[in-house]
């Protein structure tokens, strides 16, 4: 009988937060599927986890892990990076924040897989079976990052996947699949927000065909039974022909009615037909990012392409349309006033928004509000508290919260966010039984319900 290798890949994230123990990591299942593809003909067994390292770890037994990670779940990566080590188990580390700061690479793992990973996996997973895991072999594969004598060495880029219908459909039989799952449709964003780092990881817009994406829809309709699919797309609808022919094949196939979508859209680019493209296609709910409500601070969050106007008419042109809005919004801008920031809080209550969310500002690598952050000492590389970078208040102390505003102090603006938390906490509760995404509600209701309280407690 032929050797097993078993590969454990882990996604690190923070198991206490809703908002990432929600859905799998598809990025690790488009891994799987490569190599599975790639290497038909060598036995080799995943697993994909999010939690109990050790215990699995121990049960399963793996020759090599692959670990992904964000900025603000780094640490944890760390740590998971520096167990296997000692379990003297090979590791491969991705994602976007080693993409943007490889020299954060813990000294315990083999290499890391910068950018686009697939089939750069796939070319460490060949050098691995081969037991060639070395600097001499790694200088070979383009898209990595290791250590060698003390000095990290980055191999040549490489070319992004032309056509990304060459990539299989992610392993979904290693993820947990619900009745609302979720699945990518295109890589990248053609927009330059000052606070993602999309469009610098990805480098440019690409898409699966139209006839890839509904074959996975299909599947999980068929093999899952799923009843409602979110698009993670960074926008989904940047191409508008794409979509309708999305939608034609759906209907051809008889699948429109038999699962709902949510997606991304972007105000400036809501009209009337897009909307009745999203409606056509079963689209209930869409998330915006609005992110203010006062053009200063927009221009500065989004460049010049979007407006407080354009803000409210794709309100108007969704709900129209019957089409549910989730908006998100960002306060502490460096220059921001209370003012400003008040002019957010009266859009909310004065537009007809289905749910929101409201974020401080956060500096993540690769982004100018990073190196904004870095220019004025409030962040570092490569070695910082990564946790500080989390989003969610509740999970980083007041000693630790960063705040970027040079005209409020950290009480003022708490203050200010305490404010919106109390706001979204009611429009959740009204919203419990009517959202389309009403399952979704309460679990997003108890989570503004513990960040209400513990703000309370704070200020």
């Amino acid at each position: 009988m032929a050797h097993v290798t078993r590969v454990l890949l882990i996604n690190a994230i923070n198991a206490h937060a809703e908002v990432e123990t929600r859905y799998p990591n598809l990025g690790l299942g488009y891994l799987a599927a490569s190599v599975r593809k790639k290497l038909s003909d060598v036995p080799i067994e995943f697993k994909i986890i999010d939690r109990n390292i050790q215990q699995v770890i121990k049960e399963f037994k793996p020759n090599l892990a692959g670990i992904t990670s964000v900025s603000q779940n780094f640490n944890i990566a760390q740590q998971y990076a520096d167990y296997c080590g000692s379990q003297g188990i090979p590791v491969v580390m991705g994602g976007i924040h080693i993409t943007c700061i490889p020299e954060s690479l813990p000294k315990s793992a083999s290499a890391a897989c910068l950018g686009e990973s697939e089939w750069t996996f796939v070319d460490i997973m060949k050098a691995f079976l081969n037991n060639s895991l070395n600097p001499h072999t790694l200088n070979s594969i383009p898209g990595i990052a290791y250590w060698k004598d003390g000095k990290l060495i980055k191999t040549k880029p490489r070319t992004f996947e032309s056509c990304l219908d060459n990539i299989p459909l992610p392993a979904r039989d290693l993820l947990p699949i619900e009745s609302h799952s979720y699945m990518f449709t295109s890589r990248g964003c053609p927009y330059l927000c000052s606070f993602c780092a999309s469009s610098r990881f990805w480098n440019k817009v690409r898409f699966f065909s139209a006839e890839y994406v509904v074959d996975e829809i299909e599947v999980l309709v068929r093999d899952y039974n799923v009843k409602m699919i979110s698009f993670f797309d960074d926008l989904f609808i940047s191409h508008r022909q794409r979509m309708r022919d999305i939608v034609s094949l759906l209907e051809r196939r008889s699948l429109i009615g038999k699962v709902d979508f949510t997606c991304s859209c972007r105000v400036n680019i809501v009209d009337d037909e897009l909307a009745q493209i999203l409606a056509r296609m079963g689209v209930v709910s869409v998330g915006i990012g609005f992110e203010s409500g006062n053009d200063e601070i927009l221009k500065y969050l989004k460049g010049k392409t979007v407006s407080v106007e354009h803000n409210k008419r794709a309100i108007d042109i969704l709900k129209r349309n019957g089409i549910a809005v989730n908006g998100s919004f960002v306060i502490g801008s460096p220059r921001e006033t209370k003012e400003q920031i008040m002019d957010t809080y009266n859009f909310i209550k004065n537009n007809n928004l289905d749910l929101f969310d409201i974020y401080l500002l956060t500096p993540y690598p690769g982004t100018p509000v990073w190196e904004y952050a870095k220019s004025r000492g409030i962040v570092s590389e490569p070695v910082f508290d990564w946790s500080r970078l989390n989003i969610n208040t509740c999970q980083v102390s007041n000693k630790k919260i960063i705040i970027l505003s040079e005209v409020l102090s950290k009480k003022q603006l708490l203050s200010l966010y305490r404010r919106f938390v109390y706001l979204r906490f009611w429009r959740n509760i009204q919203k419990v039984g009517h959202h389309p995404m009403r399952r979704d509600v309460p679990k997003m209701a108890w989570k503004k319900l513990k960040e209400l309280l513990y703000l309370k407690k704070r200020l």
